[in-house]
């Protein structure tokens, strides 16, 4: 119960799609256009998609209380590292620890490989 406070708290404050009693409808969810499931009156462990992607990451150990209370296997984003590229040096996200280039170096380069590529197979059959 007490976490269950803490969550509406948390949905009224940071949720995007609560409307709280401004309308006609008390607890407003304009996602779902009905009322919010975290204030339902049953005592079940209400589920909302938006809630557990968009707006329960913001507080970590909130989010840890939640997964675990209702079984939810979910994996803990962390932060992509961030990269120079090899060759303009811009700063950029990587993907994987083996990402060299940024997104505009990564399609020129793969140009230039295929074009190295294609004469030495030219060369090889002349």
């Amino acid at each position: 119960m007490q976490n269950k406070n803490r969550f509406k708290r948390l949905v009224k404050n940071s949720c995007a799609c609560y409307l709280g009693a401004k309308y006609v409808i008390s607890n407003y969810c304009c996602l779902q256009d009905r009322p919010c499931v975290f204030f339902a009156q049953d005592d079940g462990l209400p589920r909302c998609t938006y809630f557990e992607n968009g707006v329960l990451p913001m507080n970590e150990k909130l989010e840890r209380e939640y997964t675990s209370e209702r079984n939810v296997k979910t994996e803990f984003k962390t932060a992509q590292p961030r990269v120079n590229c090899q060759k303009c040096g811009a700063a950029f996200s990587a993907h994987s620890n083996r990402q060299k280039y940024c997104e505009k170096c990564r399609d020129k380069n793969a140009n230039e490989k295929t074009k190295l590529r294609m004469r030495q197979m030219r060369k090889k059959q002349a």
